[in-house]
């Protein structure tokens, strides 16, 4: 999963929401805060072409791409929730999760 620091969101996005033949002058790249322009390229999100200036490359896109499209849908939403939730500090049922009912039904057979 790609994280992305509060900083590197909005570098890469100067970059990811340009045209594919964008390229940032190294003029331009100096006004920006250096920190997560560096590390854009120490992941290789970020090159810099002789005679372009500074490009995104595929690996930045796919790292864009998958911030985006990361899906968080559980595959059983029935389930409980994280056990980093207590329910009966708020005054609700605690959930069975089902496994009363797995439990009951095992033992009918």
């Amino acid at each position: 999963m790609t994280r992305l620091s509060c900083r590197q969101y909005p570098m890469l996005s100067a970059f990811a929401e340009e045209a594919t033949d964008f390229a940032m002058p190294i003029d331009d790249a100096r006004r920006f805060d250096q920190r997560p322009f560096r590390s854009m390229l120490i992941r290789k999100w970020v090159a810099y072409k002789r005679g372009r200036g500074f490009v995104i490359t595929a690996e930045g896109r796919e790292a864009w791409r998958e911030f985006h499209a990361t899906d968080i849908v559980r595959k059983n939403p029935a389930l409980p929730l994280t056990s980093y939730f207590d329910p009966t500090a708020y005054g609700l049922r605690k959930p069975d999760g089902g496994r009363a009912r797995e439990t009951a039904a095992r033992g009918a057979a």
